[in-house]
Protein backbone atom coordinates (compact mmCIF):
# COMPACT_ATOMS: atom_id res chain seq x y z
CA UNK A 1 0.00 0.00 0.00
CA UNK A 2 1.36 3.42 -0.70
CA UNK A 3 2.40 5.55 2.30
CA UNK A 4 2.32 9.24 1.80
CA UNK A 5 2.85 12.45 4.03
CA UNK A 6 0.55 15.43 4.72
CA UNK A 7 2.76 17.40 2.54
CA UNK A 8 2.87 14.83 -0.67
CA UNK A 9 5.86 13.21 0.12
CA UNK A 10 6.73 9.78 1.77
CA UNK A 11 5.13 9.04 5.34
CA UNK A 12 7.89 8.18 8.03
CA UNK A 13 6.95 4.55 8.05
CA UNK A 14 7.54 3.85 4.00
CA UNK A 15 10.07 2.02 2.54
CA UNK A 16 12.05 4.66 0.54
CA UNK A 17 14.05 2.43 -1.38
CA UNK A 18 12.09 -0.21 -3.96
CA UNK A 19 8.45 -0.24 -4.71
CA UNK A 20 6.35 -1.85 -6.99
CA UNK A 21 4.07 -0.90 -9.67
CA UNK A 22 1.45 -2.97 -11.08
CA UNK A 23 0.56 -2.19 -15.19
CA UNK A 24 -2.49 -3.60 -17.08
CA UNK A 25 -2.67 -3.29 -20.60
CA UNK A 26 -5.43 -4.39 -23.02
CA UNK A 27 -3.97 -6.38 -25.71
CA UNK A 28 -5.69 -5.98 -28.92
CA UNK A 29 -8.70 -5.28 -27.36
CA UNK A 30 -9.34 -9.08 -26.56
CA UNK A 31 -7.10 -9.88 -23.37
CA UNK A 32 -5.76 -7.84 -20.59
CA UNK A 33 -1.77 -8.49 -19.86
CA UNK A 34 -0.56 -7.53 -15.97
CA UNK A 35 3.09 -6.39 -15.53
CA UNK A 36 4.93 -6.14 -12.68
CA UNK A 37 7.41 -3.63 -12.70
CA UNK A 38 10.14 -3.00 -9.91
CA UNK A 39 10.33 0.72 -9.22
CA UNK A 40 13.70 2.15 -7.84
CA UNK A 41 12.18 5.02 -5.71
CA UNK A 42 15.09 6.10 -4.16
CA UNK A 43 16.52 6.89 -7.31
CA UNK A 44 13.28 8.46 -8.84
CA UNK A 45 13.04 10.65 -5.83
CA UNK A 46 16.36 11.91 -6.44
CA UNK A 47 15.12 12.93 -9.78
CA UNK A 48 16.50 10.33 -11.83
CA UNK A 49 14.80 10.46 -15.58
CA UNK A 50 15.28 6.50 -15.69
CA UNK A 51 13.81 5.60 -12.69
CA UNK A 52 11.08 8.40 -12.64
CA UNK A 53 8.49 6.54 -14.60
CA UNK A 54 5.32 7.94 -16.23
CA UNK A 55 2.44 6.55 -14.94
CA UNK A 56 -0.57 5.29 -16.75
CA UNK A 57 -4.40 4.80 -16.25
CA UNK A 58 -4.80 1.37 -13.98
CA UNK A 59 -1.71 1.38 -12.62
CA UNK A 60 -0.91 0.24 -9.12
CA UNK A 61 2.04 1.78 -7.32
CA UNK A 62 2.67 0.14 -3.74
CA UNK A 63 5.26 1.04 -1.44
CA UNK A 64 6.19 -1.10 1.65
CA UNK A 65 5.88 -0.38 5.07
CA UNK A 66 9.96 0.03 6.76
CA UNK A 67 10.14 -3.63 8.58
CA UNK A 68 9.02 -3.95 12.28
CA UNK A 69 7.54 -0.26 11.65
CA UNK A 70 5.57 0.77 14.51
CA UNK A 71 4.51 3.86 15.88
CA UNK A 72 6.15 4.97 19.15
CA UNK A 73 5.53 2.86 22.00
CA UNK A 74 5.64 3.69 25.77
CA UNK A 75 4.82 2.61 29.24
CA UNK A 76 3.91 4.43 32.75
CA UNK A 77 6.42 3.53 36.07
CA UNK A 78 4.95 5.86 39.10
CA UNK A 79 5.21 5.20 42.92
CA UNK A 80 8.29 4.55 44.62
CA UNK A 81 11.28 4.43 41.63
CA UNK A 82 13.36 7.10 41.52
CA UNK A 83 12.34 8.99 38.03
CA UNK A 84 8.82 8.03 37.63
CA UNK A 85 6.97 9.23 34.32
CA UNK A 86 6.25 7.96 30.89
CA UNK A 87 9.22 5.65 29.28
CA UNK A 88 9.39 5.22 25.58
CA UNK A 89 10.57 1.24 24.89
CA UNK A 90 12.05 -0.15 22.23
CA UNK A 91 10.62 -3.53 20.65
CA UNK A 92 11.28 -6.51 22.97
CA UNK A 93 12.22 -4.54 25.92
CA UNK A 94 11.85 -5.78 29.36
CA UNK A 95 10.34 -4.65 32.43
CA UNK A 96 14.12 -4.78 34.51
CA UNK A 97 14.98 -2.54 31.34
CA UNK A 98 13.11 0.06 31.82
CA UNK A 99 13.41 0.34 35.69
CA UNK A 100 16.93 0.22 35.55
CA UNK A 101 16.25 3.49 33.22
CA UNK A 102 14.69 4.96 36.15
CA UNK A 103 16.98 4.95 38.41
CA UNK A 104 15.85 1.86 40.61
CA UNK A 105 13.34 1.98 43.13
CA UNK A 106 14.05 4.44 46.58
CA UNK A 107 14.93 3.34 49.45
CA UNK A 108 11.21 3.48 50.71
CA UNK A 109 9.39 1.04 47.52
CA UNK A 110 7.97 -2.19 48.70
CA UNK A 111 8.56 -4.50 45.29
CA UNK A 112 6.67 -7.13 47.30
CA UNK A 113 3.35 -5.08 46.68
CA UNK A 114 3.67 -3.82 42.57
CA UNK A 115 1.17 -3.32 40.91
CA UNK A 116 1.72 -4.28 37.30
CA UNK A 117 -1.42 -3.76 34.57
CA UNK A 118 -1.78 -4.12 30.98
CA UNK A 119 -4.09 -2.57 28.36
CA UNK A 120 -4.88 -5.74 26.59
CA UNK A 121 -5.56 -7.69 29.27
CA UNK A 122 -8.12 -4.83 30.71
CA UNK A 123 -9.72 -5.14 27.39
CA UNK A 124 -10.20 -8.85 26.98
CA UNK A 125 -11.48 -8.87 30.81
CA UNK A 126 -14.15 -6.07 30.00
CA UNK A 127 -15.04 -8.15 27.10
CA UNK A 128 -15.76 -11.22 29.67
CA UNK A 129 -17.62 -8.90 32.29
CA UNK A 130 -19.80 -7.61 29.80
CA UNK A 131 -20.60 -11.05 28.19
CA UNK A 132 -21.22 -12.74 31.92
CA UNK A 133 -23.24 -9.66 32.82
CA UNK A 134 -25.05 -10.09 29.47
CA UNK A 135 -26.02 -13.56 29.96
CA UNK A 136 -26.90 -12.91 33.61
CA UNK A 137 -29.49 -10.43 32.25
CA UNK A 138 -31.25 -12.96 29.73
CA UNK A 139 -31.44 -15.45 32.69
CA UNK A 140 -32.95 -12.50 34.97
CA UNK A 141 -35.81 -12.25 31.91
CA UNK A 142 -36.77 -15.62 32.29
CA UNK A 143 -36.45 -15.47 36.06
CA UNK A 144 -38.97 -12.48 36.19
CA UNK A 145 -41.66 -14.27 33.82
CA UNK A 146 -41.29 -17.18 36.10
CA UNK A 147 -41.62 -15.09 39.31
CA UNK A 148 -44.92 -12.92 38.06
CA UNK A 149 -46.79 -16.64 36.37
CA UNK A 150 -45.79 -17.96 40.45
CA UNK A 151 -47.20 -14.64 42.05
CA UNK A 152 -50.25 -15.21 40.16
CA UNK A 153 -50.68 -18.99 41.48
CA UNK A 154 -50.25 -17.78 44.65
CA UNK A 155 -46.64 -18.43 44.88
CA UNK A 156 -43.55 -16.77 43.82
CA UNK A 157 -41.53 -16.34 47.07
CA UNK A 158 -38.42 -18.36 46.03
CA UNK A 159 -38.39 -17.17 42.42
CA UNK A 160 -38.71 -13.83 43.70
CA UNK A 161 -35.69 -13.79 45.81
CA UNK A 162 -33.58 -15.67 43.22
CA UNK A 163 -34.80 -12.64 41.15
CA UNK A 164 -33.72 -9.75 43.73
CA UNK A 165 -30.83 -11.45 44.43
CA UNK A 166 -29.66 -11.78 40.29
CA UNK A 167 -30.63 -7.85 40.13
CA UNK A 168 -28.19 -6.93 42.97
CA UNK A 169 -25.70 -9.03 40.62
CA UNK A 170 -26.91 -7.69 37.45
CA UNK A 171 -26.28 -4.33 39.24
CA UNK A 172 -22.23 -4.81 40.55
CA UNK A 173 -21.17 -6.71 37.57
CA UNK A 174 -22.29 -3.79 35.23
CA UNK A 175 -20.35 -0.92 37.63
CA UNK A 176 -17.40 -3.20 37.74
CA UNK A 177 -14.51 -1.78 35.62
CA UNK A 178 -11.50 -4.68 34.56
CA UNK A 179 -8.46 -3.64 36.59
CA UNK A 180 -6.07 -6.03 33.52
CA UNK A 181 -3.79 -6.53 36.58
CA UNK A 182 -0.99 -9.24 35.76
CA UNK A 183 0.45 -10.38 38.63
CA UNK A 184 4.24 -10.44 38.81
CA UNK A 185 6.87 -10.82 41.03
CA UNK A 186 8.75 -7.64 40.77
CA UNK A 187 12.00 -9.28 43.12
CA UNK A 188 12.70 -12.36 40.86
CA UNK A 189 12.18 -10.05 37.75
CA UNK A 190 14.67 -7.56 39.04
CA UNK A 191 17.41 -10.22 39.84
CA UNK A 192 16.77 -12.17 36.26
CA UNK A 193 19.23 -13.13 34.00
CA UNK A 194 19.08 -11.44 30.33
CA UNK A 195 17.01 -13.27 28.44
CA UNK A 196 15.06 -15.10 31.10
CA UNK A 197 11.57 -15.99 31.18
CA UNK A 198 11.37 -14.23 35.05
CA UNK A 199 11.60 -10.88 33.29
CA UNK A 200 8.27 -9.39 31.71
CA UNK A 201 8.39 -8.06 27.99
CA UNK A 202 6.87 -4.67 27.78
CA UNK A 203 3.96 -3.63 25.74
CA UNK A 204 2.92 -0.48 24.59
CA UNK A 205 0.52 1.23 27.57
CA UNK A 206 1.94 -0.95 30.45
CA UNK A 207 1.99 0.72 34.09
CA UNK A 208 3.78 -0.28 36.85
CA UNK A 209 2.84 1.43 40.64
CA UNK A 210 5.23 0.80 42.99
CA UNK A 211 3.92 1.14 46.11
CA UNK A 212 5.15 2.53 49.76
CA UNK A 213 6.67 0.06 52.39
CA UNK A 214 4.04 -1.57 53.92
CA UNK A 215 4.18 -2.58 57.76
CA UNK A 216 0.47 -4.07 58.23
CA UNK A 217 -1.23 -7.22 57.76
CA UNK A 218 -5.26 -7.01 57.10
CA UNK A 219 -7.25 -9.68 58.26
CA UNK A 220 -11.62 -9.63 56.52
CA UNK A 221 -14.19 -11.72 56.43
CA UNK A 222 -15.98 -13.13 59.33
CA UNK A 223 -13.77 -12.11 61.89
CA UNK A 224 -15.19 -10.41 64.77
CA UNK A 225 -13.32 -7.34 64.03
CA UNK A 226 -11.71 -6.56 60.35
CA UNK A 227 -8.96 -4.58 60.81
CA UNK A 228 -5.35 -4.07 59.94
CA UNK A 229 -2.06 -5.45 62.60
CA UNK A 230 1.52 -3.84 62.56
CA UNK A 231 3.28 -6.79 60.75
CA UNK A 232 5.13 -9.38 63.03
CA UNK A 233 7.13 -12.24 61.85
CA UNK A 234 6.94 -14.25 64.43
CA UNK A 235 3.25 -14.53 64.01
CA UNK A 236 1.37 -16.74 61.99
CA UNK A 237 -2.00 -16.58 59.63
CA UNK A 238 -3.85 -17.86 63.15
CA UNK A 239 -2.30 -15.50 65.34
CA UNK A 240 -3.61 -12.31 63.57
CA UNK A 241 -7.18 -14.11 63.21
CA UNK A 242 -7.18 -14.18 67.04
CA UNK A 243 -6.01 -10.05 67.42
CA UNK A 244 -9.15 -9.71 65.35
CA UNK A 245 -11.22 -11.32 67.75
CA UNK A 246 -11.25 -14.99 66.59
CA UNK A 247 -13.52 -16.58 63.38
CA UNK A 248 -17.83 -16.16 63.84
CA UNK A 249 -20.22 -18.62 63.84
CA UNK A 250 -20.50 -18.24 60.17
CA UNK A 251 -17.04 -18.95 59.27
CA UNK A 252 -15.95 -21.48 56.90
CA UNK A 253 -12.28 -21.97 58.44
CA UNK A 254 -11.52 -24.60 56.17
CA UNK A 255 -12.25 -22.19 53.36
CA UNK A 256 -9.06 -19.95 54.57
CA UNK A 257 -7.27 -18.57 51.85
CA UNK A 258 -4.56 -15.37 52.11
CA UNK A 259 -3.85 -12.57 49.44
CA UNK A 260 -0.11 -11.40 49.09
CA UNK A 261 0.75 -8.23 48.19
CA UNK A 262 2.01 -9.19 45.12
CA UNK A 263 -2.00 -10.42 44.02
CA UNK A 264 -0.99 -13.72 44.51
CA UNK A 265 -3.59 -16.13 46.47
CA UNK A 266 -2.61 -18.57 49.06
CA UNK A 267 -5.34 -21.42 49.46
CA UNK A 268 -6.06 -24.47 51.00
CA UNK A 269 -5.19 -27.29 49.10
CA UNK A 270 -5.81 -30.34 51.67
CA UNK A 271 -2.31 -28.95 53.20
CA UNK A 272 -2.01 -29.50 56.94
CA UNK A 273 0.08 -26.98 57.35
CA UNK A 274 -2.59 -24.62 56.07
CA UNK A 275 -5.19 -26.09 58.07
CA UNK A 276 -3.59 -25.51 61.47
CA UNK A 277 -2.35 -22.10 60.79
CA UNK A 278 1.09 -22.65 60.30
CA UNK A 279 0.95 -20.13 57.45
CA UNK A 280 4.13 -17.58 57.28
CA UNK A 281 2.44 -14.17 56.54
CA UNK A 282 4.51 -11.22 54.96
CA UNK A 283 4.16 -7.63 54.67
CA UNK A 284 1.23 -6.30 52.95
CA UNK A 285 -0.77 -9.80 52.67
CA UNK A 286 -4.44 -10.10 53.57
CA UNK A 287 -6.28 -12.78 55.42
CA UNK A 288 -9.66 -13.70 53.54
CA UNK A 289 -11.78 -15.64 55.88
CA UNK A 290 -14.86 -16.41 54.27
CA UNK A 291 -18.67 -17.83 55.23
Amino acid sequence: MARFGADGGLADAAYGTKAELTRYQVVNGESRRTDLIEVDLAAALRGDPAANLTLQSFDNLSIKEVSEWRGQESVTLFGEVRFPGHYSIRRGETLRSVIDRAGGFTHFAFADGAVFTRTELRRREQDQLDALATRIQKDLTILAIQATATSQGGGGGGASSALALGQQLFTQLRSTRAVGRLVIDLPTVMHARPGSNDDVIMRNGDELFVPRLQQEVTVIGEVQNSTSHLYNSRMRRDDYISMSGGTTRRADRKSIYVVRANGNVVANQGNRWFQNGDVSIKPGDTVVVPN
